[in-house]
């Protein structure tokens, strides 16, 4: 079903297939909506051969061929870099479960997935590093082969620091439902030691293969653990998993809701207990029953919810958080269901993580429920169950503890990533300077020591990050005098430089500032003073929503300047491509330069 939607999908498409243009600020960007796909069905294709195949447009940012034996989907990206220097990209293939992920750019092919896990994997799903020249199209083409899971395919295009602080939270997310899962599991265990009753423990064991099945299709398995022989067993028992759920579900609802009171249920329940075992050694490695052929799953799991109300209209309390556990289950299933089928994202609903807070809301259900069932009267359980409280607010408070700490860890990460950029621009820096040193001419001296102050500029931007404890707020005046500083030590010119600083710019405005201030100070240290001394004024003030910038010297003019010099060009560009403000020039008496932004439009 979910093939054919997808081929009637794809047939009435457009079928024009666009380049997509990205510069460096070009982040958490889909690439499906102005992607092509091409669907091989044998799976035996070469690049070679596929790149002669006629591509199809797809305007979804989701494609979802479901489970189709021997079929491979490939996509076809166009990308273009329309800026004037070399990016640097992630791209994330949104889908841990995908067995064989290869990449085809130009001439290196890199293959990835669970069928290939590298030891250095750096998320929890598959992401490829790609690197654009100045100007550069390319053409991308992406192989994507599950045997085993359905195929479902969504790229997603990042920046280096936009994917850290993304993944960090889906793995900070992943490790508070496995704090809470275990939580409940602990707890549900001791309980089980201490009553010896059998529905506590086949209820362990459901939270287990519960966890167990997360942290695996979920990527956090591979993550930290990436071992293939053990990876490779795994994807091959994907039914099994379902099974072994089930099975306990089943265990745990003949124990729970006592249906051995009902001859008819019970007899039921004893032939799918039976049938289970066997449709996990047929399915495993899709032998011979696939991950397409289990809706029997489904029917089994529709009877649990129906004994559930069949209890609860005899009289059975208990049954009432089953039934409502059970119930919040379904539909939850039944969304992502409907996401395969009809190929939407569940995050475009922010509901990226429902799958799980409906388990932990389940968990919550039957853990309250299973306490119902023990008799309080007992003085000696009452003790226990105050010593049990003391302990899970004490795992409650280590597990936060935990979560700080991963949290702090994240933090150096992103402070160790603003040192490798700083000492990566020190050293380009040392090597101009040196270049400065040999070069006799005095031309190439001035454009060279104007390219140092540029880099040297973003240079002391990441210098303050490093020394500035929140990473957030930058002193706009110190930074700013740090560069004009750094100026004025290359020309033997007496000249008073006046700030007025009323507002701190933001972190990526400072960039485009730094480089604007720059350009524009060593232009006025150049040309503007005759008599080598002179005055300056650099005002920054904001105004309800928009930033005011002004530089001010009492120099000769543009009369006698150069107005079309490549720094003006860079401030031109900056100041309305970047800042998307507007830029005003005034000669008379002296150089009066204005600009201004929305702060709130960046």
């Amino acid at each position: 079903m979910q093939y054919i939607l997808t081929l009637f999908f794809i047939t009435f498409s457009t079928f024009s297939l666009h380049a997509i243009d990205i510069d460096k600020n070009s982040s958490n960007l889909s690439l499906l909506e102005n992607a092509s796909i091409f669907i091989d069905k044998t799976n035996k294709l070469t690049k070679e051969q596929v790149i002669k195949k006629k591509f199809l447009a797809t305007h979804s940012n989701i494609v979802s061929l479901g489970y189709r034996k021997e079929t491979a989907l490939w996509i076809k990206v166009i990308l273009t870099n329309k800026s004037p220097k070399t990016i640097h990209k992630i791209l994330e293939y949104d889908n841990p479960e995908v067995e064989e992920l290869s990449i085809y750019d130009g001439n290196t092919t890199t293959t990835i997935g669970l069928l290939y896990l590298k030891k250095n994997r750096e998320s929890v799903n598959p992401i490829i590093h790609l690197s654009l020249k100045a100007y550069e199209h390319k053409i991308y083409y992406i192989k994507s082969y599950s045997k085993i899971k359905s195929t479902k395919a969504k790229l997603i295009l990042w920046n280096e620091i936009d994917f850290i602080k993304e993944e960090s939270s889906r793995q900070i997310y992943r490790f508070v439902f496995f704090g809470i899962m275990l939580t409940l599991f602990i707890y549900n265990f001791m309980l089980f030691l201490f009553t010896k009753d059998k529905a506590y423990f086949y209820y362990i064991c459901y939270l287990a293969s519960i966890m167990c099945f997360n942290a695996f299709y979920s990527g956090m398995f591979s993550l930290y653990f990436p071992f293939q022989e053990v990876s490779n067993i795994l994807l091959k028992a994907n039914v099994t998993f379902g099974v072994i759920i089930l099975l306990f579900s089943l265990l745990f609802t003949q124990e729970f809701l006592e249906t051995k009171k009902f001859k008819r249920l019970n007899r039921i329940f004893n032939i799918i207990l039976l049938i289970l075992p066997l449709i996990a050694i047929l399915s495993y490695n899709n032998w011979i029953i696939n991950s397409n052929s289990l809706n029997i799953l489904i029917l089994f799991g529709l009877f649990i919810i129906y004994v559930g109300f069949y209890s609860l209209f005899k009289g059975i309390k208990q049954a009432r958080f089953y039934v409502l556990g059970w119930t919040i289950i379904f539909i939850v299933l039944s969304l992502v269901g409907l996401q395969a089928t009809f190929h939407y994202d569940l995050r475009t609903y922010h509901l990226t993580y429902i799958p799980e807070v409906a388990f932990i809301v389940e968990a919550l259900l039957f853990s309250i429920a299973l306490a119902h069932r023990i008799n309080l009267s007992n003085e000696k359980l009452i003790v226990f169950k105050n010593e049990e409280k003391k302990k899970l607010e004490k795992l409650v408070s280590q597990k936060t503890k935990a979560l700080k700490i991963s949290l702090e860890e994240k933090e150096i990460l992103y402070k160790e990533l603003n040192h490798r950029i700083k000492n990566n621009l020190m050293m380009i820096l040392s090597l101009l300077k040196l270049q400065i040193k040999r070069t006799k001419n005095q031309e190439t001296i001035s454009s060279l020591t104007v390219t140092k102050n540029r880099i040297k500029s973003i240079s002391n931007l990441y210098e303050m990050l490093l020394l500035n404890n929140d990473s957030i707020n930058i002193n706009t005046h110190s930074y700013l005098e740090g560069i004009c500083n750094n100026i004025s030590i290359n020309f033997p010119k007496t000249v008073k430089i006046t700030y007025k600083i009323q507002y701190d710019l933001k972190i990526d405005n400072l960039i485009y500032m730094g480089l604007i201030i720059n350009e524009l100070i060593t232009n006025s240290f150049k040309y503007a003073f005759d008599n080598d001394k002179g005055e300056i004024l650099i005002k920054v003030e904001k105004k309800e929503a928009t930033i005011f910038v002004s530089i001010i010297d009492n120099g000769k003019g543009f009369k006698e300047r150069r107005k079309n010099s490549l720094g003006l060009t860079i401030v031109n560009i900056l100041v309305e491509g970047q800042l998307q403000g507007k830029l005003t020039t005034d000669s008379t008496d002296g150089t009066k330069i204005f600009m201004k932004w929305n702060d709130e439009a960046l």
